[in-house]
């Protein structure tokens, strides 16, 4: 039979267990929240660069490994500063967050959806053919180029330039990026000549 001092001593050290037990799963509820922070948009809820790009390397080594096609979407809003300088940034950053719900509800759950920085967007689309990636650039720029964006006393238009570009095989991240960035600028200049921005 435990002496009272044992009994209290044997108490005290399942107290201190049951403690440490909750203040361990506290952190890591702190420290998934915190990784969930670094890899999110501080303004839309939608994935940010760094998040993306660290999914774009995944998604080539995914091709590479296992074969497949992925595509990848880069979108810039057009002359996203008169819209800030006109309207102010609260009527920019509302479209910002409309395209950010637009793209939501035109993406299935296995795509990934990234606010890069500023005005572009990057879209990374899960098993898709080539043929199939230029029809969904083109849906894509259709719906947002016809998204109107509510503001006080009035309504935005949005204008987008889109580009694409497949993951396939032999792929590599940095490349994919540059191809659809590329793209988006051709399709830029295809609208508004030399003078893009």
């Amino acid at each position: 039979m435990l002496s009272r001092k044992e009994d209290y001593s044997s108490h005290d050290a399942a107290n201190r267990v049951a403690l440490l037990a909750r203040e361990n799963l506290q952190l890591q509820a702190r420290v998934a929240e915190l990784e969930r922070l670094t890899a999110m948009d501080t303004l839309t809820p939608l994935f940010n660069r760094r998040y993306l790009m660290q999914e774009l390397d995944r998604w080539c080594w995914r091709a590479h490994r296992y074969g497949g096609t992925f595509g990848l979407l880069y979108l810039d809003v057009d002359r996203l500063k008169s819209v800030n300088d006109t309207h102010g940034h609260a009527a920019g950053d509302a479209v910002l967050c409309a395209i950010a719900e637009a793209l939501g509800n035109v993406t299935r759950k296995s795509d990934v959806i990234a606010r890069m920085g500023g005005d572009e967007f990057a879209v990374l689309l899960d098993s898709i053919s080539a043929e199939k990636l230029v029809e969904k650039m083109n849906s894509v720029r259709r719906m947002l180029n016809g998204l109107a964006v509510p503001i006080t006393g009035s309504t935005l238009q949005i204008d987008v330039s889109v580009g694409c570009s497949l993951i396939e095989s032999g792929s590599r991240a940095s490349e994919v990026l540059i191809e659809a960035d590329r793209a988006m600028y051709a399709d830029k200049r295809s609208k508004y000549g030399e003078a893009v921005g």
